[in-house]
């Protein structure tokens, strides 16, 4: 009797593991998932995931495995599952691209977009965002903004609406040349206005020689005042001076990103171009020269641009200053008098860990660790963790990080 009990039990578990499996995904061709859909009176509903993403790991195995979601899913949905890089030849790619991963897509029978969405969410947000989608009439309105802008209108509004607000969900790969060619209708009032600025910082990440690289080198004192502090600068920084040094090792790219500078005919284009050689010496292990420029350009314009000292230090980091290779005296101070200026200038848990390194590259353990007793106290941001590695710190108490 007992023997059957437990039989019985396991059963109802093994049938119940069954009928709660959440969402269960269409196979077939997208084509394939419309006829089902149109067969079937439901809609459709693609999930678009890469395989390295953890939020998309964490929606399928939390949120879409759970029965509540797959009771609603699978009753209003042919649902789809697809790789947006293994599968990017999908038909499905063809009208609708993600934003970001994972992002999700609720279409009606026909292939039209009801709504998307970007990111990972509970499950009860899961099933609200499909309901909203169900009433939502986002194809209506891209559709009529759609024809605005190819009747010819380039107005902010639109723009904020259509290429901000709607396109860039869909697809996100026609953003660029959309507000570029906004950008070309401006006249030079109107690129210098604030909300034409916000659009283009966008644009900085990865700097190429058009309307919106020269607009942000003009009008660089004008859009500072839109930013608090030295973000400004700091973002233009990361432009005119990272994005180049990361082509070193491509002379072609490298010489092209020098030239683009050279060609704004930028107030500030002479002290990117000096910031440029001094970072090409340091990169190539030239510290001897490469310390020597790095404080002729901190004297010569750290009284403008202080900020310059925290970037200065993130370079000798990811320059391999903390090699053990590096062991000259005079460089080392030099170090701890930057990491110094650093944090006095911009007082942060990275910055402190500047400093700390610096000494601790000095050989002054004790200092060091005075330093970093204080780092709760310091405000955000901290360093990358992917900085760590190319700063050689000496663990404490190792045999605890050794044992499995």
């Amino acid at each position: 009797m007992k023997k059957s009990l437990a039989l019985l039990y396991f059963f109802i578990l093994t049938v119940g593991g069954v009928f709660a499996q959440g969402i269960e995904f269409f196979h077939g061709t997208y084509e394939e998932a419309l006829q089902k859909a149109r067969a079937e009176g439901k809609q459709i509903f693609v999930d678009v995931y890469t395989s390295w993403c953890g939020p998309c790991k964490m929606m399928a195995k939390n949120v879409f495995t759970r029965q509540e979601v797959g009771d609603y899913y699978n009753s209003k949905f042919v649902c789809l599952k697809l790789d947006a890089e293994k599968e990017s030849g999908h038909a499905f790619f063809q009208r609708y691209r993600a934003n970001g991963y994972p992002s999700f897509f609720w279409l009606d029978a026909q292939g039209n977009l009801l709504e998307t969405r970007t990111g990972s969410a509970s499950p009860e947000d899961f099933i609200r965002y499909a309901e909203e989608a169900v009433g939502s009439d986002f194809s209506v309105r891209l559709e009529a903004a759609r024809k605005r802008w190819e009747s010819g209108e380039r107005s902010l509004e639109l723009v904020e609406e259509y290429v901000i607000g709607l396109l860039r969900r869909v697809q996100p790969d026609q953003v660029k040349g959309c507000l570029l060619s906004y950008f070309s209708t401006l006249t030079e009032e109107q690129l210098q206005q604030k909300e034409n600025y916000s659009l283009m910082r966008g644009f900085m990440r990865f700097p190429e020689d058009n309307i919106v690289f020269h607009s942000l080198t003009r009008y660089a004192d004008i859009y500072q005042g839109y930013e608090k502090g030295n973000d400004f600068w700091v973002n233009m920084y990361r432009m005119m001076v990272r994005a180049g040094s990361a082509n070193i090792k491509e002379p072609e790219k490298y010489r092209a990103h020098i030239e683009m500078i050279r060609k704004t005919e930028s107030f500030y284009a002479p002290m990117y171009l000096e910031i440029l050689d001094m970072e090409r010496m340091l990169f190539e292990k030239n510290f001897k020269k490469g310390m020597a420029s790095l404080r002729k350009v901190a004297d010569k314009y750290s009284d403008k641009h202080p900020y310059l000292y925290g970037q200065f230090f993130y370079t000798l980091i990811i320059a391999g200053f903390f090699d053990d290779t590096v062991t000259d005296p005079e460089w080392i101070e030099q170090a701890i008098g930057i990491a110094g200026k650093a944090l006095e200038h911009t007082p942060s848990k990275e910055t402190l860990l500047y400093l700390a390194a610096a000494h601790a590259k000095k050989g002054n353990y004790k200092k060091a660790y005075e330093l970093m007793a204080s780092e709760p106290f310091f405000p955000a941001p901290v360093l990358s963790t992917a900085l760590y590695p190319h700063l050689h710190l000496q663990a404490i108490h190792r045999q605890y990080l050794d044992k499995k």
